[in-house]
């Protein structure tokens, strides 16, 4: 609870300060944070999905990950109130670390979030990405529940 406090009071000075942003399209005034990540990652592979989550009605996550040799990556993780209505959403950015299983069959990538934490995906195909845990174990399969991104492009 308290990072969510912290993180909602860091947004709130962030969005205080900074100013720009905005454009002509955005007549309201608010900053348009999912436009600029689209911009930002336009020769990316951009995967996305909805994760199942206890306290809300999930979690969706939109990764954007560079098609060329930085492995440079966008993260929106937002957890949602409903199917269409954001509750609170978070944006990571930085370089992806890549990581083989033991036995050399497996990749995963590691998004480091905030120097502490990170989010882990196993490699499945080249259009599947699915969330593993810290010592890279796959969720146990329950009946609607998905793990999984989809490639969109």
């Amino acid at each position: 609870m308290k990072k969510i406090i912290l993180f909602a009071a860091a947004c709130a000075m962030f969005a205080a300060c900074n100013n720009t942003g905005k454009t002509a399209a955005n007549a309201n005034g608010e900053d348009s944070i999912a436009d600029s990540l689209q911009a930002a990652t336009a020769d990316s592979a951009i995967y996305e999905g909805m994760m199942p989550a206890a306290d809300t009605y999930g979690i969706r996550y939109h990764v954007a990950i560079a098609k060329d040799s930085t492995n440079g990556f966008d993260i929106e993780e937002a957890y949602m109130k409903s199917e269409n209505e954001v509750d609170t959403a978070r944006y990571y950015k930085g370089i992806a670390d890549v990581i083989k299983s033991k036995d050399g069959q497996k990749t995963y990538y590691s998004f480091d979030t905030d120097g502490t934490e990170s989010i882990k995906f196993l490699i499945v195909n080249d259009s599947t990405l699915r969330m593993v845990n810290d010592q890279l174990e796959e969720p146990i399969a329950k009946k609607g529940m998905n793990y999984d991104l989809k490639l969109r492009k």
